[in-house]
C-alpha cells in the first residue's frame, strides 16, 4: 500500500478516532478516557481500515467496562509513581515548607517501597503482594519493625496510592487493605512523683563524685536538663539541641509573668510552648553556669536575644547528647527500672512524667495537644489508663471533716496525709534547686508553712 497524507476517521465525535499520519501505513487509535478526562492513543497494528475500526471499538468497549467496574483504564509502574511522590517530599523539605516526617516518608519510599514494588503496576498490588513485601522486609532487616516504623512505611505507601488515584493510574476500589504487623514499641519506664524527687537528690550527690572537672560540669548540667524537660514536657534531644537564649521570652498575662519558649525544631517542626513556673530558678542557674552572662540578670539575658545555646557547661562546651550521662546516672541510683517490670527509663520518661502529671491535674488531651506537640488522639491512646485517676476525687467521695466528723471520720483522716504532696519546697532546701514536679498543694503548703512558723516561735 502506498504511503498517503494524514487521514482522520471519526468513529465517535470527541471520543473515538482513527488517525493515519503522513508517511505511515498503520492506523492509530485515539480514544478519550472520560474518568480522567484524557486522550490516549494506541497503534492498531494494521493498515486495514476495517480491522482498525474493530480494534478501536474493542478498546472503547473495554474502557467502558473497566470504568463501570471501578478499574483504571491506564496504569503505570509503581516506581514511576513513587519517584514523583518522593521528589515532592524532598522538594518541600529542601525549601522548608514540608513537615519533618516527610523525610521519613521519602526514605521509606526510596529504601523499601521502590526496591520491592517498583516493577509492579501500581494497580496490581494486592494483599498477597503486601504479605510478600512484609516477608521480604523482615528478611532484609533481620527483625520485625516496630509498629511506629511500620506506620511510617504504610503512610508513605498510602501517599503513593493517593497520587496514583489522582492521576488515574488506579481507583480507590483497587487500593489494597493492609495492616500493621509490627511489634508494639515497649512502653518507656516512668517516674512516680517520689521517684523523681529521689533521682534529683541522687544526681545532686552524684555530681560531686565525678573524677574530673569536666565530668562534674556535665553532671551539673544534667541536673538542670532533667529539671527543664520535666517542667516543659519537651522532647529531649530533638527539641532542646538547638535551643538558644533568643528562643525564650517572658510574657505578661493577668499580672503574672510566663515563660514562653519557641522550640526551633523537633519531630513535628518548630512550635511554641508555655513552661511551668518551676522553670524560673532552673533558667537562673543555667545563666549562672555561663561566665559571659555573669554580669547580666536573667531579664537582661532574655532581652539580649543571645544566640548562645541554653545548655552549655561552665567551660562553654555544648554536650552532643545527655543520653549516656543520664543512663549512667539512673544506673548509679539503681533506678534504671522501677523494680516491678523490665521497662527501662530514659530521658523520654521525663516527658512521660510531665504528661502524666498534667493529665492528673485535670488538663484535657486537647489542651495538651499543642503543648506536647502530639495529637489529642495519640495522647489519649497512651494515657487513657489514667481516666479513673482523673476523676479520683469524685470516686473517692467527700473528704471527711476533722471538726464536724465523729469517730469514724477521725479514723479515716489518720490514713490521709495531704502534706506529702508538698515535697517540692523541702527538696529545694536540700538540693538548692526547685524540682519541676507537680504543682504544690495550696492547702498543704499553707498548713506546712504555719507549722514551721509555729515551731520557730517555740524555739525562740
Amino acid at each position: 500500500m502506498s504511503k498517503k497524507a494524514q487521514t482522520t476517521v471519526i468513529l465517535r465525535e470527541k471520543e473515538l478516532l482513527l488517525i493515519r499520519r503522513a508517511g505511515t501505513s498503520n492506523w492509530q487509535i485515539h480514544y478519550k478516557v472520560k474518568s480522567i478526562n484524557k486522550w490516549m492513543r494506541k497503534s492498531a497494528g494494521t493498515d486495514d481500515l476495517k480491522v482498525a475500526k474493530a480494534a478501536a471499538e474493542d478498546i472503547a468497549a473495554d474502557i467502558r467496562a473497566a470504568e463501570r467496574r471501578g478499574f483504571p483504564v491506564v496504569s503505570k509502574k509503581f516506581k514511576a509513581v513513587a519517584e514523583v511522590v518522593s521528589a515532592k517530599f524532598k522538594e518541600q523539605i529542601k525549601h522548608g515548607t514540608g513537615k519533618k516526617k516527610f523525610a521519613d516518608y521519602y526514605r521509606a519510599i526510596d529504601q523499601y517501597l521502590i526496591p520491592f514494588f517498583g516493577n509492579f503496576n501500581v494497580d496490581r498490588i494486592t494483599p498477597a503482594v503486601l504479605n510478600e513485601f512484609d516477608i521480604w522486609r523482615y528478611e532484609r532487616i533481620g527483625r520485625r519493625l516496630k509498629q511506629s516504623t511500620q506506620n511510617t512505611h504504610n503512610l508513605a505507601l498510602n501517599t503513593v496510592f493517593d497520587h496514583a488515584i489522582e492521576s488515574g493510574y488506579m481507583t480507590e476500589f483497587l487500593r489494597p487493605k493492609y495492616k500493621n504487623t509490627g511489634e508494639a514499641g515497649e512502653a518507656r519506664g516512668f517516674f512516680t512523683h517520689d521517684e523523681l524527687i529521689a533521682l534529683q537528690q541522687h544526681l545532686q550527690q552524684w555530681m560531686t563524685e565525678g573524677r574530673s572537672q569536666a565530668t562534674r560540669d556535665l553532671r551539673e548540667l544534667l541536673c538542670l536538663f532533667v529539671a527543664f524537660v520535666a517542667s516543659t514536657g519537651v522532647r529531649p534531644g530533638t527539641e532542646t539541641k538547638e535551643l538558644q537564649w533568643r528562643h525564650i521570652e517572658f510574657l505578661e498575662k493577668d499580672h503574672s509573668r510566663l515563660i514562653h519558649i519557641h522550640l526551633p525544631q523537633g519531630k513535628t517542626g518548630a512550635r511554641k510552648i508555655i513552661a511551668r513556673h518551676e522553670l524560673w530558678p532552673v533558667l537562673e542557674k543555667l545563666r549562672e553556669l555561663q561566665p559571659a552572662f555573669a554580669k547580666l540578670t536573667l531579664d537582661q539575658l532574655i532581652e539580649s536575644k543571645s544566640s548562645e545555646y541554653v545548655f552549655r557547661m561552665r567551660n562553654g562546651e555544648v554536650p552532643y547528647s545527655f543520653v549516656n550521662v543520664f543512663g549512667d546516672g539512673i544506673r548509679a541510683a539503681g533506678m534504671l527500672t522501677n523494680g516491678k517490670d523490665t521497662q527501662e527509663r530514659s530521658l523520654y520518661s521525663l516527658r512521660h512524667y510531665y504528661a502524666t502529671q498534667r493529665i492528673l491535674e485535670g488538663y484535657t488531651y486537647e489542651e495538651l495537644e499543642a503543648q506536647m506537640g502530639t495529637s489529642a488522639e495519640m495522647l489519649q491512646k497512651h494515657y487513657n489508663h489514667l481516666s479513673v485517676l482523673m476523676i479520683a476525687d469524685k470516686l473517692a467521695g467527700k473528704t471527711p471533716s476533722s471538726k464536724e466528723g465523729g469517730t469514724q471520720d477521725a479514723e479515716i483522716l489518720k490514713y490521709m496525709n495531704p502534706a506529702k504532696a508538698n515535697m517540692m519546697g523541702l527538696i529545694a532546701l536540700t538540693t538548692g534547686i526547685h524540682i519541676p514536679l507537680q504543682e504544690q498543694n495550696p492547702s498543704a503548703a499553707k498548713e506546712l508553712a504555719q507549722e514551721l512558723l509555729t515551731n520557730s516561735k517555740r524555739k525562740v
